[in-house]
């Protein structure tokens, strides 16, 4: 393993550019304060080597890249320390894919752009997030991060819009905001999740489609009128705020819902779970 420290000096850029070209499996870059290749000229790269990129601050905002990275398949990207942005169209911020995984500590992942590509991409690979922020800039409508056949860990982590199709969350003292919808078989399993969906105007606050399954407890719906649609989904969760009473759950006869392991009213016209 070798360890490359950057320096914030003119040349720098080309030198971090340089870096992630020649290193080699394991090797850790570490970042001085400053900013990373400009706005107008950002960094769009791809990892094809176990790589671990770290701010020397604790305060992520210090490190600042402009970048869109992809992990190349098998490879492991570590981040720490940072905040990591695109300022230009048609890239995601951050991908992977083919078993490729991403471990993140103290870090924000964010999009400047006017488009709507989702800010994090994974595709057959896995995610573990600690004390992290995945933001979609100003636009309500682009996904945080987008998951397809892949896995999440998240602790203290926050993401606006999380999107699953085929795959499974484990979150722990987390926040989704904007939107969370679950598809094609996925699942969450959660321990204290917060839904901040009043932020921007939608329909659901979450929606469980397509024999998907979210369950866990202590779940917290900051909106006003919280909307919850179950559609061949099951639904099992337990601690609410507000009281299921005072939930909007609609929810067709082939899923199962509990709220505090009682069946709540359905606002769709169907009062049982399946029978």
């Amino acid at each position: 393993m070798t360890k490359f420290i950057i320096e914030n000096q003119p040349n720098k850029d080309d030198q971090l550019a340089q870096t992630i070209v020649d290193a080699q499996d394991g090797d850790v870059i570490e970042l001085q304060p400053g900013t990373y290749f400009t706005k107008e000229s950002p960094l769009v790269c791809t990892i094809g080597r176990n790589l671990t990129i770290i701010g020397n601050s604790a305060n992520q905002e210090d490190i600042k890249l402009n970048c869109s990275i992809t992990i190349g398949a098998k490879k492991i990207l570590i981040l720490k320390n940072l905040t990591l942005t695109f300022p230009a169209n048609d890239e995601n911020t951050l991908s992977a894919y083919d078993n490729a995984e991403v471990y993140t500590n103290n870090v924000t992942i964010n999009r400047e752009t006017t488009d709507n590509w989702d800010i994090i991409y994974g595709q057959n690979a896995t995610f573990s997030f600690k004390d992290t922020q995945i933001r979609t800039g100003r636009k309500t409508k682009a996904i945080g991060l987008s998951l397809d056949k892949s896995q999440i860990y998240t602790d203290n982590t926050s993401i606006q819009f999380l999107f699953q199709r085929k795959s499974k969350a484990y979150m722990k003292n987390s926040i989704v905001t904007n939107e969370f919808k679950l598809r094609q078989n996925s699942e969450t399993h959660f321990n204290n999740l917060t839904l901040a969906s009043y932020e921007v105007p939608h329909k659901n606050d979450i929606t469980v489609h397509s024999h998907s399954t979210f369950q866990g407890q202590n779940l917290i719906l900051t909106s006003p009128k919280p909307k919850l649609r179950i559609h061949q989904g099951t639904f099992k969760v337990n601690n609410f705020e507000p009281v299921p009473s005072k939930i909007h759950f609609k929810y067709d006869a082939t899923s199962k819902v509990l709220a505090d392991e009682k069946q709540p009213v359905n606002e769709d016209g169907c009062n049982t779970n399946g029978k």
